[in-house]
């Protein structure tokens, strides 16, 4: 009744359609982020009854990966008068196979909604089956991000003129890590902090930016006049666009703007590698980086709801 796809149920599993306003992983992305090995058949559950797909759950990973990072589409048939009963025990049957997996860490559930989806009756209620479906399987923390984007047609920041950037090796770039992330306002590395720690907080974070499609080689860190280390950027990429995929700035050095400065030359370093757009998120929680993308000419583009096991449920832990 609940279980994982394989080949032959392809056609079964890519039969759903978009009938509410949450966002759905469609055939063609599907298809293509499967011959990536990004989405797998094995990480593809789902419920049918008599040949009728009832229920979907598409969970991804990095190309190389033994698990996935995240549960990307949550779907069940809009005929269902209860789906997040079905949901949730799809998603917990996921789970289980995971566990026995060896995973130690269950995946988030990321959730695309419109900008003004508090308003929508239908997107309420599209959001609220999923999230009782998920919380019933153990993502209990819920995270609002805001996705931005940046286009050609919008004014350059301007670059920097009190920090200079240079390249710098993955030891280097493992120190910043772990130096950027005391303090941070951003609720999944305050998450990831408290739960590993600042050494294997780091290392997770190098390993997860080093398996992004983007080139390693534009990775920077930022120094100020006097060549004291400020900050870092990582201008990379997500499977569609270039993307704002980390900066930080290191405690001693916040509070003078310059995320500012590191937004701006990562914007300027994607468009002169001919990039129409950029994209980026943070959290509606941090203010600063929000303000920052605004002032960059940076647009809100969407927002995604995660759903995330609390740091006491997170598996192998107290």
């Amino acid at each position: 009744m609940f279980r994982p796809a394989s080949i032959s149920d392809l056609d079964l599993l890519l039969s759903a359609r978009a009938e509410d306003p949450v966002g759905i992983i469609d055939v063609e992305r599907y298809r293509r982020e499967l011959e990536l090995h990004q989405y797998r058949p094995e990480w593809s559950w789902l419920h049918e009854i008599n040949g009728r797909l009832i229920a979907r759950a598409l969970w991804w990973g990095q190309p190389h990966s033994d698990y996935p990072v995240s549960l990307d589409c949550l779907w069940v048939d809009p005929s269902i008068t209860d789906p997040g009963i079905i949901a949730g025990r799809l998603v917990e049957a996921g789970h289980h196979a995971l566990r026995a997996s060896g995973i130690d860490r269950l995946p988030d559930l990321n959730m695309d909604v419109p900008q003004n989806w508090h308003d929508d009756p239908r997107a309420v209620a599209a959001v609220k089956w999923r999230q009782d479906a998920v919380v019933s399987a153990g993502l209990t923390e819920t995270i609002e991000r805001l996705s931005y984007a940046w286009t050609g047609n919008k004014p350059t920041p301007k670059r920097s003129d009190r920090l200079t950037f240079t390249p710098a090796d993955d030891r280097v770039f493992l120190e910043i890590f772990s130096e950027a992330a005391q303090g941070s306002l951003d609720i999944h590395t305050q998450a990831d902090l408290a739960e590993l720690g600042p050494d294997v907080q780091a290392a997770d974070d190098l390993d997860f930016y080093l398996g992004l499609p983007g080139d390693r080689q534009m990775w920077r860190i930022a120094q100020n006049l006097k060549g004291d280390r400020v900050g870092f950027i990582i201008p990379s990429r997500s499977a569609y666009n270039a993307s704002v995929s980390y900066l930080g700035v290191v405690p001693e050095h916040r509070g003078h703007g310059f995320v500012d400065d590191l937004l701006a030359e990562i914007t300027i370093m994607h468009r002169d590698n001919g990039a129409p757009s950029i994209t980026g998120t943070t959290d509606t929680t941090n203010a600063p980086m929000a303000a920052a993308f605004r002032r960059a000419g940076y647009d809100v583009t969407a927002v995604r709801i995660v759903f995330g096991p609390h740091p006491a449920n997170i598996l192998g832990t107290a």
